[in-house]
């Protein structure tokens, strides 16, 4: 078995990106009901990219090399042929551009092959496979009460490093990033049915003062995307000083920005922007918080927050933090 990883022979501009590679691959063939070929043209075009070591293109070629031994002599709805049918009647379109014909490359004939190239491509960060891989090492999966069991720091280091890798590469996935670097449960929550959350003042005592101020600057830029985790979080910075210099000014603005937040879900009346379910207890330490602060400012601090408020308000890019949340920058794919 030949165990090189092969750059890609396509040009970089024209390599898929990650959203693309699965969206040709569903349109081309069908693996949720009939296991069958839908659109022979596409499926070319998709088997071009897989065979030319495109890396996003490769899993979804593995999936239906798996389809393919389960469900190929299957009874299939008229209109739809076979991966057999189909590789007798289109083999000599699978081409490279100068017309050359492509060859199947070995690491398709050995499904052994896919775990090892999966950790190899997310070891040269490429952004789908370093996420995935992140997900390997934490949180600890609960004891039988729902909690979550404290990770090692092996475990987090690990997962930090592929979230940051799948981040460089467009990934927006702040909230499972900061949660690891922050918490030795490596979530911001103490159970999986979030009925508690972490609070920032638990944060990893091994976490050095530069990657806390990061941490922070990650859950800024959540917040900016109306993220009630991320609003909570940089409230908390300022409240205790922790990746910001301690400013309770600032920490009541942020307060009241997860205020507005909160009223601004109820006119959307839309709780798919957010996960409702898991705010409850943002919701309550933040008027925790809140109440504290108005018991210990005075009034021209509490005007002063207020127009910190308005400027903050400026800065909420967008209202539908897991829409954004999900989305993953353009780039160009490595080679």
């Amino acid at each position: 078995m030949d165990y090189t990883i092969y750059p890609s022979t396509i040009p970089e501009n024209q390599l898929l990106r990650i959203k693309e590679a699965k969206e040709l691959y569903s349109r081309a063939f069908d693996n949720q009901v009939f296991y069958t070929v839908e659109v022979p043209d596409e499926l070319v075009k998709f088997i071009k990219h897989a065979w030319q070591w495109d890396k996003n293109a490769m899993p979804y070629y593995y999936d239906l090399l798996h389809w393919h031994d389960l469900y190929d002599e299957n009874v299939r709805e008229d209109g739809y042929i076979s991966f057999t049918e189909f590789m007798k009647k289109y083999r000599d379109q699978l081409v490279d551009d100068t017309g050359k014909p492509l060859v199947e490359p070995v690491v398709f004939k050995n499904r052994d092959m896919k775990s090892y190239l999966w950790n190899k491509f997310a070891d040269l960060k490429y952004p789908k496979f370093a996420y995935e891989k992140g997900w390997k090492f934490s949180p600890c999966k609960g004891n039988n009460n729902g909690e979550y069991l404290p990770c090692t720091d092996e475990q987090l280091k690990e997962s930090i490093k592929y979230f940051t890798y799948a981040l460089e590469g467009g990934y927006h996935c702040y909230e499972d990033l900061t949660a690891r670097m922050l918490f030795q449960q490596g979530d911001h929550y103490k159970n999986n049915d979030f009925k508690k959350i972490n609070k920032l003042t638990e944060y990893r005592k091994s976490l050095t003062p530069e990657d806390l101020k990061l941490a922070i600057d990650y859950t800024e830029i959540m917040a900016e995307h109306s993220s009630i985790i991320g609003i909570l979080r940089v409230t908390e910075a300022y409240l205790y000083g922790l990746g910001r210099e301690q400013d309770l000014v600032k920490a009541y603005a942020w307060t009241l920005l997860s205020d507005y937040a909160k009223q601004t879900i109820i006119e959307i009346g839309n709780n798919l922007a957010w996960d409702y379910y898991q705010l409850p207890p943002v919701w309550q330490y933040n008027k925790e918080i809140q109440t504290r602060l108005e018991k210990i400012l005075t009034p021209e601090q509490k005007q002063a927050a207020q127009n910190e408020l308005a400027k903050l308000k400026t800065k909420i890019i967008v209202w539908n933090y897991n829409r954004w949340e999900n989305q993953i920058d353009d780039f160009h794919p490595k080679p």
